[in-house]
């Protein structure tokens, strides 16, 4: 997530990294984390002003695209900021072409929706159920667009930001065709949900006639707790919470049976359903941060050991601490590899250059413009990383433009005139030099050799031949968003921010808010900005896996219907997610013998325990 940009606290945390948001001015590499701030503001200025139109990322506005808002449960109430309209915004910063963000704002705004029996898709094929058989029937969602929508719509505002009036819902709807009964009373005590690990529960459920509407709330423990103790309920809590859901809830119906007076055996039979969900904060207020942050973050960027404070404190930020510091250091040392391989290449070139003078001034002999090559030597300095210092940008030169903080282009080029050499201050810019210079000769032997006989072409093309295989291994290295520096070095600059963002949103505002000796967080007018009444709902269409077979085969149906179908059978093969009813035996009738043997045992019996209390009694009497 952005952090920090609404417009108080943004005051209040980047008047505190001036330098940070010049490096995102000045580089490329940066542009990423621009964007993302860019993204946060036009969200602040989405909650501002509500009218802004969902249609940025519409292609015409005569067909949007579809949303949610169909269902009582997913329509945005009135008088609500409908958070679809900042997506659509978002979107529309985000991607390049407007096909790009049509079909991502699609993405997100339809959920993955599917109506299962037992645990088949019946996509393949028609499954068949025995008339006796008792079928469990379950609805799944897949709610990782919603976690991916709810990042989004809410960058800008920090970890610590308060929700007030936080909620969500979610709703399964099964319709049962004329010919199926529910066989017991459905309730939120037997209708399971799965996979909500405690954030969600069943909380009604309702039937009327063949419709069963099943609601399930947002029961974060973590938001019961801040209730109950009047505390703070702040984004962070909220995507603990989104995080632990697996990605599919899953909702089962269970009991549903044939009404065999009115079906028979080869009938075909459509259970139909809806899924949709929202989310909702009746309030956001942005948290006014201690100004002493930035001195807290620095003296943590000096001495990581403190943060091993807090391996208890917050597991889940530490580890991602730790993950981050590792990825850090090999990225760091990946380009320490790199940055030897230049090294080697460039010394195997001057060698090879000092080697094949004569072949090699031949062709600069015959450039018009410039018959030398550049004297590209970087500081040997440049092509040494620090060790055991993840939070110390690799030395004072020895990057790529994304690093730049020292004031210097990557390269300067020189003046010969003055005999001043050309000069990398970067290992992009030593690269870039590198390349220029073995691929010089090259050139000239293919352009501008008119002066050379073709004899001595040929027997000067060894030189040559080695000259581009080196150029080949130069360009390799990577001067473009291609090769292997742009890779590494936005691995490098990932985990870097990873941390940054982690002393941020964690550890330091952390011991701000529980430190005594700081003033902690606070949520006033005074820094803090307020949005009140935000809203985003889903509905979910027919997923792709899973379609009905029928849906499937049938090229004029509705393929984004939820729905399954089964044909009756008096098959006795086991049917996935159906149950035999179990037989009872019958009592006897008049005329019945089944059981005679087992009567006649107790008549027996009962005989002989009489006799046996016969015989006892008269020896006593004796």
């Amino acid at each position: 997530m952005c952090k920090f940009i609404l417009i108080n606290s943004t005051i209040n945390l980047y008047s505190a990294n001036q330098a940070i948001l010049k490096q995102f001015m000045r580089k490329d590499v940066y542009m990423k984390d621009l964007k993302k701030h860019l993204l946060s503001i036009a969200l602040s200025l989405t909650l501002v002003f509500s009218a802004i139109p969902v249609a940025t990322v519409h292609a015409d506005d005569n067909s949007p695209l579809p949303g949610a808002g169909t269902t009582a449960v997913s329509k945005t109430p009135d008088g609500w900021n409908d958070l679809r309209a900042a997506l659509s915004m978002l979107l529309g910063f985000t991607f390049e072409s407007e096909e790009e963000a049509k079909a991502e704002y699609e993405k997100l705004t339809r959920l993955d929706g599917d109506i299962l029996l037992g645990t088949d898709t019946q996509h393949n094929e028609i499954k068949t159920v025995n008339i006796n058989d008792t079928m469990d029937f379950t609805g799944t969602l897949n709610v990782d667009v919603i976690k991916k929508a709810v990042g989004m719509i809410t960058p800008g505002v920090g970890a610590f930001a308060k929700l007030d009036g936080v909620s969500s819902q979610f709703m399964a709807e099964f319709v049962i065709p004329d010919g199926m009964i529910y066989s017991k009373e459905l309730t939120k005590d037997n209708v399971k949900l799965k996979n909500a690990q405690d954030i969600f529960e069943v909380t009604d459920v309702k039937v009327e006639g063949q419709k069963v509407t099943v609601m399930m709330e947002f029961v974060d423990p973590v938001l019961k707790k801040a209730k109950k103790e009047n505390k703070p309920y702040i984004v962070k809590d909220l995507n603990n919470a989104l995080n632990k859901v697996e990605g599919q809830l899953e909702v089962t119906i269970p009991g549903v049976k044939f009404d065999k007076t009115k079906v028979k055996v080869g009938d075909v039979l459509t259970v139909k359903g809806t899924l949709s969900g929202n989310y909702k904060m009746e309030k956001l207020v942005t948290a006014h941060y201690d100004p002493r942050m930035r001195t807290l973050r620095d003296e943590y960027l000096k001495d990581p050991s403190k943060i091993d404070k807090f391996k208890n404190i917050m597991p889940a930020e530490y580890r991602e601490y730790q993950t981050q510091v590792k990825k850090l250091s090999e990225a760091v040392e990946d380009l320490q590899k790199l940055a030897d391989e230049v090294k080697a290449l460039r010394d195997e070139f001057n060698k090879f250059v000092a080697d094949n003078k004569e072949v090699i001034d031949r062709y600069l002999n015959n450039d018009p413009y410039d018959k030398t090559l550049d004297e590209n030597y970087s500081d040997e300095k440049n092509f040494e990383f620090p060790t055991g210092e993840p939070f110390k940008m690799m030395t004072e030169r020895l990057y790529n433009r994304a690093y730049q903080h020292d004031g210097h282009s990557d390269v300067d080029y020189g003046n010969k005139a003055a005999n001043k050499p050309a000069k990398a201050y970067s290992l992009y810019g030593e690269i870039n030099l590198l390349s220029n210079n073995i691929a010089k000769v090259p050139k000239l032997y293919k352009y501008w050799s008119r002066n050379i006989s073709d004899e001595q072409k040929a027997k000067d093309k060894p030189v040559i031949d080695k000259l581009e295989e080196m150029l080949k291994r130069a360009r390799e290295f990577g001067s473009t968003d291609k090769g292997r520096l742009y890779e590494l070095s936005m691995r490098e600059f990932e985990a870097r921010n990873s941390i940054v963002e982690t002393y941020i949103d964690g550890f330091a505002l952390q011991e701000l808010l529980t430190n005594p000796q700081y003033g902690g967080i606070r949520y006033d007018n005074v820094g803090a900005s307020e949005y009140s009444m935000m809203f985003m709902g889903w509905d979910a269409v027919q997923s792709e896996a899973g379609r009905d077979s029928v849906l499937e085969n049938d090229a004029n149906a509705d393929k984004k219907a939820i729905q399954l179908t089964l044909k009756v059978t008096d098959d006795k093969v086991k049917t996935p997610g159906a149950t035999k009813n179990k037989k009872t035996k019958k009592a006897p009738e008049t005329g019945d013998i089944t059981n005679l043997p087992l009567y006649a045992s107790v008549i027996l019996l009962a005989a002989g325990s009489v006799i046996a209390l016969s015989v006892i009694k008269r020896r006593k009497v004796r």
